[in-house]
This record gives structure tokens, C-alpha cells and sequence, in this order.
């Protein structure tokens, strides 16, 4: 048997009229066409299904026994089917999982949470961190939702991006540092020893690939995995820091810290928000890509130049 949609919609459309040229009309086709699809569904289900009459089209017996379960049946398709769900923040109890740093997720993930609670109360969010490889695995599969940041992996046509900002790097030394003024020396900067983050395919990773090309050396006292801990390393001691400008603004207002300029333009390095194919038309993914890029001033304000340079953001 080889029934469709179509062919259900011309078995109501000549019930409900008991007329071919009525129902072809209303299908908006053409009544040999629908003629054609009838003597096809006659086929089909071995019965006349509808018989010409002086009243027009009576149906049979067969027919009559067929209405409710095909009415009920069309309904399902054009109801549960070709009708993408909606979404209703004020009432959706949802879970969204994000992709984020611990830079991210200190800094950005803040906005997220008020900006969110203040259109959907009930619904909620969980921050995640894998491996590149694992979060392209996760989003295809839908268990991620969004990855916001530096992620150089997450490539092909699978996936969608949005740039939201482009970030720079910034030095970070203790207040009082007795060796550093207000800008660093190369000397100060390959002498002075640093706190720096190894982390795989994160953004420290672009000033590590600039450091190897500039052929820049430096004493490294301390290699940690976590940006958020390197600003309460730095104010305890004599080391220094190179992290992201987002980081370094983060703590600006920290009475134990403060930025100083390097003796090189540092390089610049995107952060998009992404998503998988699977959740481009998806009616929540919209509403938190949406909620997420404009409520995020903060992303779009820490912009910057191909020279390092802190600029203001554009609206619009």
C-alpha cells in the first residue's frame, strides 16, 4: 500500500462536498488531477469510495467507516507534523545546554543567567566543558545547545556561526610590583617570571603561536589549566600574566591588580557563538541565539583592532 497525505486531503475534500469539481477547487487542483488521485485511492483501499448520484458524490459504506480515522490522522500530520512547536519562555520549563570557558563562564555566563530569568523564570541553563572533538559529537547529537568563545575546531557545514567580538590580550602584574611601571621592556618581559594557562584549542593558544613566531622567550613559573585562578596567583606575588582582554577587563576594578602595556602589539583572536544545523529552525535555540546576542552588550563592547587596540563598538 502506498498512501499519502495527498491522497487523505482528496478523500476529506470529496466527503466533505460530495463534489469532484468543488473539491479540486478547494485542494486548488485541477479535476482531472483530482479525478486521477481518486481513481488511485479506489485502487488503493478496493472499494468505490464515493458513488454519482443525483445529489452528487454519496460515499459507500466503506467510506463512511473511514472518515474519522483519516480526519483523525490528517489532523495529527498538519498538527503535530508540519507545525514546528512553539516556544513559550514565560512557561517553558527547558534545560539549554552552553559550551563555555571558565572565562566565559565567569564573565559571560552572569549576563546570560539575568537576562534569561528576567523572559523565561522557569527555565534553566547548564554550563559544559569537553574536548573539541566531543563537543562537535554533543551538538550534532543536540545535548549541546550553544558554544559561545574561541573554538577553532568546531568547522564543516554542520555547523553555524555568529561572530559576536573580537578580543586581544592584555598583562596582568600586582599593584605594588616593585619592577614594573606602566608599561613592560622586552627585558622585563623575558626576565619577569610568568603564570600562564595550557589548555588545548583555547585562545592562550593564539599568543603562544605569536610567541613562537616573534621568537619571544620568557620564564615560566607556573603553568595552570584555569584562567579564573590567575588573577588571585598574580596579586599574591612577583610573577606576571599574559591572559585575554575579556579577563583582564573582568578584574580591572581589583584593588591587588592592574594591567600594564607590553612592549609588542599583542595579537587578536574571534569569538563566535555556534550552533548545529539540527538546531537552526528549532523554535528554542532561536529564542536563546537571540536572547543571548542581545542581551551580551558586554561581548560587543570589549571590541578591538587588528592592532590590539580597545575600540568602541558599532551598534546595529
Amino acid at each position: 500500500m502506498n498512501m499519502d497525505l495527498h491522497l487523505l486531503q482528496v478523500f476529506l475534500a470529496v466527503y466533505e462536498r460530495r463534489n469532484v469539481g468543488e473539491a479540486a477547487n478547494a485542494l486548488e487542483m485541477s479535476q482531472p488531477g483530482l479525478s486521477t488521485a481518486l481513481a488511485r485511492l479506489r485502487r488503493i483501499l478496493q472499494d468505490p469510495l464515493f458513488v454519482k448520484t443525483a445529489r452528487g458524490m454519496e460515499p459507500t459504506a466503506r467510506a463512511h467507516g473511514l472518515v474519522t480515522p483519516i480526519r483523525s490522522i490528517v489532523h495529527s500530520i498538519n498538527t503535530d507534523l508540519l507545525v514546528a512547536p512553539d516556544f513559550v519562555p514565560a512557561t517553558s520549563t527547558r534545560e539549554f545546554r552552553i559550551a563555555l570557558s571558565d572565562i566565559g563562564e565567569g564573565i559571560y555566563l552572569p549576563f546570560a543567567v539575568r537576562s534569561i530569568q528576567e523572559m523565561a523564570p522557569s527555565v534553566s541553563l547548564r554550563s559544559l566543558f569537553m574536548p573539541p572533538k566531543r563537543l562537535e559529537e554533543e551538538m550534532a547529537a543536540g545535548r549541546v545547545d550553544l558554544a559561545i568563545g574561541y573554538f577553532p575546531d568546531i568547522k564543516g557545514s554542520q555547523f553555524f556561526q555568529r561572530r559576536i567580538g573580537l578580543h586581544s590580550f592584555a598583562c596582568l602584574v600586582r599593584t605594588d610590583h616593585p619592577e614594573v611601571g606602566r608599561q613592560l621592556s622586552m627585558k622585563q618581559f623575558s626576565e619577569l617570571g610568568h603564570v600562564i594557562v595550557e589548555a588545548p584549542g583555547r585562545s592562550q593558544e593564539v599568543f603562544e603561536t605569536f610567541l613562537r613566531k616573534k621568537q619571544v622567550e620568557r620564564r615560566i613559573v607556573l603553568s595552570t589549566p584555569h584562567f579564573m585562578s590567575v588573577p588571585v596567583i598574580v596579586a599574591g606575588s612577583s610573577s606576571i600574566a599574559v591572559v585575554p582582554q575579556a579577563l583582564a577587563d573582568f578584574v580591572v576594578h581589583h584593588p591587588d591588580i592592574r594591567q600594564v602595556g607590553l612592549p609588542f602589539v599583542p595579537p587578536t583572536f574571534q569569538v563566535n557563538l555556534y550552533w548545529h544545523r539540527s538546531g537552526q529552525l528549532d523554535a528554542a535555540n532561536q529564542w536563546l541565539r537571540e536572547t543571548l546576542i542581545s542581551h551580551f552588550d558586554v561581548i560587543r563592547q570589549r571590541a578591538y583592532d587588528r592592532n590590539g587596540k580597545r575600540r568602541q563598538a558599532t551598534t546595529g
